[in-house]
């Protein structure tokens, strides 16, 4: 095991770039580049290009941030895709809902956690779109059906291990002031098939030969009894929220450390998941929109139905962050012999927890979750 050369820590990511080429001027050029988030990929990415290092290249890790481009690829692959199109203006959203109708989705097509994603019901609402000058946004039908994403490791023509889940509730939601978002793992039988071809036919057409982890979202409807599965995006990444920590910690499986092995140029292992347990995440943003502080936390739940872990913030915590799924609130991680068994572990959760926060800029506004 070696020693670090040096250590630095950043504050803002815009900075790593330039912390990466000072630390190469100092200690000869790096051995390889490992970014463990998805906004971080494609500045590796860059870097692996400036450096001539083994790894992705900008191209392919655009394929998994471009929405308008991921989606054109998977559609040509035959995968089926709500009506999309680029956005440039306000112009172009009001043309798109002539042609397909309300409510729509506008969204940045780097974007990431439900940022700037806007939901749009009729054109009275153009004007709650962001500034669609600043960068650039797609624009899409609705989909009214169930979402879910599925996780796991493609090993560049087949799947490796993998799980799908559905959402209580959505990312968009959650995102647009909403207290919780579930995510609970699939345990039908008469879906796991499709699931997998699904999966399958977007990894093929955007990483083909080229091993990763994946998160790929979806939408899930049904046409005459049998699953409609459509494509929502998908991200080269390990799965954020509690799920890394439940695949380890149930399924057995260290999936951020396959993302790290890809990098390193290693082959992850490939072993299949154990089928006995279904796990589930829930999180709960405070009642109040952050900065706040935490007055009072309370967590009744009968013993059968308890979390088997779960983060909660202390009385007197401040809760700072306003974006994502991370030290934003209460995160609790659950497993079960079922998924109606843990999906009834999430409610019981989401009825017996209370936190009681206020705003720090409203002393005396005291809000309940």
């Amino acid at each position: 095991m070696h020693a670090a050369a040096a250590v630095t820590v950043l504050d803002d990511m815009a900075l790593a770039a330039a912390a990466v080429r000072d630390l190469a001027a100092r200690f000869g050029t790096p051995e390889r580049i490992v970014a463990l988030h998805e906004f971080d990929l494609l500045t590796a990415a860059e870097l692996r290009a400036e450096f001539d290092l083994p790894g992705d290249r900008p191209e392919y890790a655009v394929r998994f941030r471009d929405k308008l481009s991921m989606g054109e690829s998977v559609r040509a692959h035959g995968v089926s895709v709500p009506t999309f199109r680029a956005a440039s203006d306000v112009v172009a959203v009001r043309e798109f809902a002539a042609e397909h109708g309300f409510p729509l989705i506008v969204k940045p097509r780097l974007g990431g956690g439900s940022r700037d994603v806007v939901k749009l019901d009729s054109a009275e609402e153009l004007s709650f779109l962001p500034d669609l000058s600043v960068e650039p946004f797609l624009v899409q039908e609705f989909c009214p059906d169930e979402v879910g994403a599925i996780d796991g490791v493609w090993n560049g023509s087949g799947l490796g291990p993998w799980r799908a889940s559905k959402y209580l509730g959505t990312c968009l939601e959650f995102a647009d002031n909403g207290t919780s978002l579930g995510y609970i793992e699939i345990d039908d039988p008469t879906l796991i098939d499709p699931m997998a071809r699904f999966a399958e036919s977007v990894l093929s057409a955007l990483s083909a030969g080229v091993p990763t982890v994946f998160h790929l979202e979806f939408f899930l409807g049904y046409v005459d009894g049998l699953p409609h599965i459509r494509f929502l995006e998908v991200a080269a990444r390990a799965a954020g929220g509690e799920t890394t920590h439940m695949w380890r910690e149930v399924h057995g499986y260290d999936l951020l450390g396959a993302a790290v092995d890809i990098q390193l140029g290693r082959t992850p292992t490939a072993v299949s998941l154990a089928d006995s347990e279904v796990v589930a995440e829930l999180l709960i943003h405070p009642p109040v929109t952050p900065p706040c502080t935490v007055l009072d936390v309370r967590l009744e739940i009968p013993r059968a139905y308890a979390p088997y872990h779960y983060s909660v913030p202390p009385v007197g915590a401040m809760i700072t962050e306003t974006f994502g799924y991370a030290e934003i609130g209460a995160a609790f991680r659950f497993r079960g012999r079922s998924n109606k068994e843990v999906v009834e572990a999430v409610r019981r959760t989401m009825a017996g927890f209370r936190m009681d926060c206020v705003a720090l800029d409203s002393p005396a506004d005291v809000a309940v979750a």
